[in-house]
């Protein structure tokens, strides 16, 4: 087992990993910029890798500047988290050709699953149902020939993307042409790769993965499937396991395909196989060769702590785990928490957190590296913490989350915890009525006559003996910066 490992990213996800690794007795490293220096994932760390700067791309996306630090320091291995450099597959054949291990898939297979027309092109050779759509990487001329033949709507993907990202939708041949250039234009700002491919639009389509760890010699574990169809804009901001709507014989197919997808590269190390379920039909979307923002679900359901699973793996440690050591229990809901402004078209709420107070109790996990005085920055991405929660089944699981998120106190920025608890009592979350696509339609403000209490509420405040005291005409305005007031202070 490794003595020290290098954790190369920053917030919630890199102090989950280095809370496993400290867990396990490892010694923790961690790079960080300029405004993370005082953070909390740098502070916890043993020791750090100051990468000067305040944007990404001179800082967590300096590669070589990462790597030649970690040789220094006689790193053994390195965790990339998500995001970032986590599917950079040049970033991994550095890594290697350094002699320090990676603790992710191997380059080649992040390579390989990073271009999605190779990915799919597997998918087809192995009998897993794909999305109708372009086989090959082909010229403009081509991509508009075939989008006459698919018909519309469709979709123009980026060929590297990733993370809900460099996609486009488009009904019709004008909308098309208008979008192609722009679609190119972005997958080269976002993956320094111009190439897209088309996909036929599926409406009312969910979204459900499975997870899977390879184990680096053809055989693959799974441990289970999350819905994660609750997504804004391509991005998902509710996740559960296990997927609500598809029955377990369902389930099982859809594990034996992602199983057999994956070891057809002999596939090492966690990765999840996204699938895109169409009434009783399914289709692979894509593999992403990384831990996933939304594994802490899986480990509610399993038991299982991947991170340290990824680390064993990457060791060549015997995990002693069999498919049939893997037990599902319960369900599990997770929320992803942003800086953003829900009653302002979700526009971003960065600035100073004057006050946050994360909910505790049973079955209750809060993902996060925020603290009272931490600074939501311009420079990477605002979300503020993952709520997780754990139930029997999963109308208690969602009485747990509501219940969670009303006690969940964050003063001085926006943040999307009163429009997610309002989507969990939505009739149609609740009847499984939703898909892909529904929270770009869905109006899910509070009334105003709601507002119109909390204005009242937040103009006064306690004084030091417990007696109300008026505050000021501003602090109406700053009930919009923060979530309702813990029960204990309504």
């Amino acid at each position: 087992m490794y003595s020290s490992v290098l954790v190369a990213n920053r917030g919630e996800i890199a102090l989950r990993i280095l809370t496993t690794l400290q867990d396990h007795g490892i010694e923790t490293v961690i790079t960080s910029s300029d405004p993370d220096m005082k953070s909390l994932p740098t502070r916890r760390a043993d020791k750090i890798i100051h990468l000067p700067g305040r944007f990404a791309l001179e800082t967590y996306l300096d590669l070589d500047l990462i790597i030649d630090k970690a040789k220094d320091m006689g790193i053994q291995a390195i965790h990339p988290g998500y995001g970032f450099l986590a599917e950079n597959y040049i970033f991994v054949k550095k890594i290697e050709n350094a002699g320090i291990d990676f603790i992710g898939p191997t380059s080649t297979q992040i390579k390989i699953f990073g271009d999605k027309v190779d990915a799919r092109n597997i998918a087809n050779k192995v009998n897993t149902p794909i999305i109708p759509g372009t086989q090959t990487n082909l010229e403009l001329d081509e991509l508009r020939e075939f989008a006459q033949e698919i018909g519309f709507p469709l979709l123009i993907k980026a060929t590297g993307g990733g993370g809900g990202r460099g996609i486009r939708f488009v009904k019709d041949m004008k909308q098309f042409e208008d979008q192609l250039e722009i679609a190119q234009d972005e997958a080269t700002i976002a993956f320094n790769d111009d190439r897209i491919y088309l996909e036929k639009f599926i409406s009312n389509g969910r979204h459900v993965e499975v997870q899977v760890l390879g184990l680096g010699n053809g055989e693959v574990l799974h441990f289970g499937e999350r819905d994660c169809s609750m997504q804004r804009k391509n991005q998902k901001l509710i996740e559960e396991s296990p997927a609500p709507t598809i029955s377990r014989a369902k389930a099982e197919e859809m594990y034996n395909s992602a199983i057999q997808l994956v070891a057809a590269t002999e596939y090492e190390n966690a990765g999840t196989v996204e699938f895109l379920i169409d009434n009783d039909k399914y289709y692979f979307m894509e593999v992403n060769a990384r831990i996933q923002v939304e594994h802490p679900v899986t480990e509610m359901v399993t038991g299982e702590d991947l991170v340290w699973r990824q680390i064993q793996v990457a060791a060549g440690v015997d995990l002693e785990l069999s498919q049939n050591d893997i037990h599902f229990r319960g369900h599990s809901i997770e929320a992803r928490v942003y800086a953003e402004n829900p009653y302002d078209n979700f526009s971003p709420s960065p600035g100073k957190i004057n006050r946050i107070r994360h909910p505790i109790g049973s079955g209750v996990r809060i993902d996060s590296a925020m603290e009272d005085g931490s600074e939501i920055t311009t420079y990477y991405d605002s979300m503020i913490s993952k709520v997780i929660v754990h139930s029997p089944n999963r109308e208690a699981a969602t009485r747990k989350m509501i219940n969670t998120l009303e006690n969940y106190r964050i003063t001085g920025i926006h943040t999307t915890v009163p429009y997610i608890r309002n989507l969990l009592g939505d009739p149609e979350f609740t009847n499984l009525n939703y898909h892909t696509k529904y929270l770009d339609q869905y109006q899910g403000n509070i009334p105003e006559f709601v507002f119109d209490a909390a204005r009242i509420v937040a103009a006064f405040q306690f004084d030091g003996s417990n007696n109300l005291k008026y505050k000021s005409e501003s602090a109406i305005s700053r009930w919009r910066t923060s979530t309702w007031p813990l029960r204990s202070e309504r």
